[in-house]
């Protein structure tokens, strides 16, 4: 099973405000995003991203209406919306999405989400999309824990005048 760590950035890292919110990021990120999504017919969120996801405009998740949204939370009583379906760890994640019949899962946050992913070595590709802002505090791509990511770069390209994407291979 192939794992593409897809996100969204600031050009210091940042993927969200200290309180979640992401509106510094372009709309363009988020087509591109869905895009992504719509090819590989999933994703990966951790709970609190699912909890802020859900209170966007109905026209981002409606975007999404086709992928198999996962959700991985600890706290297995934990009430989702029936268009998610909840897993307690990134290994079960990956295993309801293989079951499913999908060869490759995107992972796409939060901090804490991607985190577990990283140091249980469960990423194959890292794609980012960064955005022509910085902002000064808020929630980094991962957590500073003890673990380490070496990669190759795969792809660049300009998607607007704000906005490039990196592809890289996790070696």
């Amino acid at each position: 099973m192939k794992v593409i760590l897809h996100m969204a950035v600031s050009a210091n890292g940042m993927i969200a405000t200290i309180d979640g919110k992401e509106d510094f990021l372009s709309s363009d990120n988020w087509d591109a995003f869905a895009e992504h999504v719509d090819r590989v017919g999933n994703i990966i969120w951790g709970h609190n991203t699912y909890k802020q996801v859900i209170t966007w405009p109905s026209k981002y998740l409606d975007s999404l209406s086709s992928a198999v949204k996962v959700i991985i939370s600890h706290d297995n009583s934990v009430k989702l919306d029936p268009r998610f379906v909840l897993a307690s760890s990134p290994e079960e994640a990956i295993s309801i999405l293989e079951k499913k019949g999908f060869s490759e899962v995107i992972v796409t946050g939060g901090s804490t989400n991607n985190t577990e992913f990283a140091k249980r070595k469960l990423i194959n590709e890292v794609f980012l999309t960064v955005d022509s802002v910085i902002i000064g505090e808020g929630l980094p791509l991962f957590k500073p824990e003890d673990f380490q990511l070496n990669l190759e770069l795969i792809e660049m390209q300009k998607i607007t005048n704000k906005i490039i994407s990196l592809r890289y291979k996790v070696i």
